[in-house]
């Protein structure tokens, strides 16, 4: 039995809650949409996490199995950039 898994519905067990800025409460469910929310939506000033976790939020999009690693250093990013929900 061959098993195949589309990489754009990796999702976390658990999503992050984050709020950027003054807007609304995001919640984010997977390396898709915590890339996107990297690339486009990030704060200006960029700490040490910041890299690795778009790195690895890039890289979990076609690898599944580093899907919850990259959720962890997503986490670290949001941590250290104060956007933690």
């Amino acid at each position: 039995m061959n098993m195949t898994v589309r990489a754009s519905y990796v999702r976390w067990s658990e999503p992050v809650y984050l709020r950027i800025g003054y807007g609304m409460p995001e919640t984010i469910r997977s390396p898709k949409e915590a890339l996107n929310h990297l690339l486009f939506r990030w704060p200006t000033i960029r700490g040490e996490k910041y890299q690795s976790a778009a790195n690895l939020c890039s890289a979990a999009n076609g690898n599944p199995f580093l899907c919850e690693q990259a959720r962890k250093i997503f986490v670290e990013a949001c941590v250290e950039a104060d956007v933690l929900d």
